[in-house]
């Protein structure tokens, strides 16, 4: 991405087995890390900054998703994308944790690195594992990595993404080099997305706080249909919690948590006399809905709402979430 060019000279000129990028989701960490693997798998012969030249045959394989020397470790959430399905005694074990479990990397997706360790590369050169997002290894995952972080096996090397840093085992941190990816200006992202197709850009990339990635992926339709159905929920002067819940069910409850936690922040600022960070276009309906509340009523449902972000992804009842979520924000801006 154009925002990352200072810490991709920095992660591309290292020679350190172990690199961990670390920032926000959503500002292109994940691309970065697959082209900083793909640089270093990279059979063009590129110089120590360069990117990889894409046209040998390592960086088509990389293109093509099967490349044999490279693995990406990823939560079973993430499966579309994820490379990994080892489906082991532990993963099983820990099905009976719910979906909060799916979204940990288990150390039973690690085991497969030791025989990656033990063998050769298939061509020739580097063997690169790509771990995303570090933050989501349980202590078990977490200390399997440690291990062969401590002693790297020859021609093995390491990118570890972590989104919330002090997450990532203090140990684990010990051993890699750290590269802060940075959230772009908007000066950067919004002619990117406008590039993208992205007609309202510099909204798109409010809502998705600053984030240029994470805008652009909520600008698919079906994305931004639910977003248009929360919106006029959240925005009604009377509905409730039944009907919101059923309106936005389809969106699923972590996303209307996460929408809620940021109307909120909005609603603050705006009582506060500042302006919405997330949802400049809503600027009078945010108006509208903070006239009649005050800043302490408002925080008070704010926090509310972000500590209710410790369970919402537990296996309960989805629409009895719904509607809990809905009765909070409901009950805490006075609208029934």
């Amino acid at each position: 991405m154009p925002w990352h060019v200072q810490a991709w000279r920095r992660a591309a000129r290292s020679d350190v087995p172990s690199i961990l990028l670390h920032g926000p989701a959503g500002i292109g960490e994940r691309d970065f890390a697959l082209a900083l693997a793909a640089h270093w798998l990279c059979e063009g012969s590129p110089n120590a900054a360069a990117r990889p030249c894409l046209a040998c045959a390592s960086c088509k394989l990389i293109e093509a998703g099967n490349h044999p020397d490279l693995r990406v470790i990823e939560p079973a959430s993430m499966a579309a994308e994820s490379e990994d399905a080892d489906g082991d005694e532990e993963t099983v074990e820990d099905k009976g944790k719910g979906k909060a479990a799916s979204e940990a990397i288990l150390i039973g997706q690690l085991r497969p690195l030791n025989d990656l360790a033990r063998i050769t590369s298939h061509r020739g050169g580097a063997r690169v594992v790509v771990i995303h997002p570090a933050d989501a290894m349980n202590i078990a995952a977490s200390n399997a990595v440690l291990k062969l972080l401590e002693e790297p096996p020859a021609g093995m090397r390491f990118v570890l993404i972590a989104h919330r840093v002090q997450r990532v085992s203090a140990t684990v941190l010990s051993r890699c080099m750290r590269v802060p990816l940075p959230v772009p200006a908007p000066e950067q992202a919004v002619p990117w997305l406008q590039e993208q197709g992205i007609e309202d850009a510099a909204a798109a990339l409010a809502l998705a706080g600053g984030a240029p990635q994470a805008a652009l992926a909520n600008a698919d339709p079906v994305r931004a249909a639910l977003a248009m159905a929360w919106l006029r929920c959240v925005s009604a002067a009377s509905i409730t919690a039944l009907s919101a819940a059923r309106e936005t069910k389809d969106a699923g409850a972590p996303q209307v948590l996460l929408w809620l936690v940021q109307w909120t922040h909005d609603l603050a600022r705006v009582k506060a006399g500042a302006a919405p960070r997330y949802h400049p276009a809503q600027a009078a309906t945010l108006q509208r809905l903070s006239a009649s509340l005050t800043l302490r009523a408002i925080t008070r449902l704010h926090r509310t709402l972000a500590l209710r972000q410790r369970w919402i992804r537990h296996p309960l009842n989805a629409q009895l979430t719904l509607e809990a979520l809905w009765l909070d924000y409901l009950q805490g801006t006075g609208v029934h």
